[in-house]
């Protein structure tokens, strides 16, 4: 890693980690995703304008973009353009926007930075967009993302807690060197358990069938986590900003959940049911 690289980036955040800042913090996020997601449109595309918003400026940052600015408007105006042509129940035109929205930023961006601000445009679009869909293309789309919402949380907290409480072996130290077996064990406890609970509670037609689901998707959460710490590992940095108490950054929280609307989407194209008829 270059020395520029980890000089141009925020100092670490050695405070992210303090519990009770991380459950008050969920405690005030977890109700206005719920509601966002309840109420439907045109509440929900506006919560995801605002993630988009939020996550451009995370990453260019976090990544060190030449032209932030600029860069970061590319990425929200892709993102968010993406969400609007699936709500008009265009998804192929959210595909083109997103590509068009990757090629404008690595137009713009140049150097040796454009690659990951392609990147970016791709990171951040594509899961909104996947939601987005997963959202309004079936009649139980708001049971599916509440679903999904629950599951990766209650992965993401138990990970944190069996990580936490049990130490051992460490899962990928390379890339993130806190996370542990005991972590990805818990996340999965967590995510089968939510996913079975919730899915009864909402009167899916098969709660075991979501409960292997839910441990799925719990893995998918957990290749997303990884993933994101291994780019904030390649630019030094320890969280994508110091936005969120106890959390760090809204990519912090939104790595998992990112990875799973992408997964979710592709197990919906593949037939999977999500739990029909609720």
């Amino acid at each position: 890693m270059a020395a520029t690289d980890v000089m141009a980036q925020p100092a670490l955040n050695p405070g992210s980690g303090e519990l009770l800042p991380r459950f008050a913090s969920a405690a005030v996020l977890a109700p206005l995703a719920l509601t966002a997601t309840y109420a439907g449109r045109p509440l929900f595309e506006g919560a995801l304008a605002v993630v988009a918003g939020v996550l451009a400026w995370e990453w260019t940052t976090m990544c060190g973009s030449h032209r932030p600015s600029i860069v970061r408007a590319l990425l929200m105006l892709a993102a968010v353009a993406a969400v609007l042509a699936v709500m008009a129940g265009y998804p192929i035109y959210a595909a083109a926007i997103i590509v068009a929205g990757a090629a404008g930023a690595g137009v713009v961006e140049g150097g040796d930075r454009r690659a990951w601000m392609v990147a970016g445009a791709v990171y951040i679009a594509l899961p909104l967009a996947a939601c987005e869909w997963l959202r309004v293309s079936s009649a139980y789309g708001r049971e599916i993302v509440i679903w999904l919402l629950i599951v990766v949380w209650a992965a993401d907290t138990v990970a944190y807690l069996f990580g936490r409480t049990l130490g051992g072996p460490k899962l990928a130290p390379a890339i993130s060197p806190k996370k542990t077996w005991a972590g990805l064990i818990g996340a999965l406890v967590g995510a089968t358990l939510a996913g079975a609970l919730v899915a009864y509670a909402l009167g899916a037609r098969d709660a075991l069938g979501m409960a292997v689901m839910a441990a799925i998707f719990g893995l998918a959460g957990q290749g997303g986590d990884l993933m994101e710490s291994a780019v904030k590992r390649r630019f030094g940095v320890k969280d994508a900003s110091r936005l969120i108490p106890g959390h760090g950054g809204l990519f912090d929280r939104m790595d998992a959940l990112m990875a799973v609307f992408v997964f979710a989407a592709l197990a919906r194209l593949a037939g999977w049911q999500g739990g029909e008829p609720w």
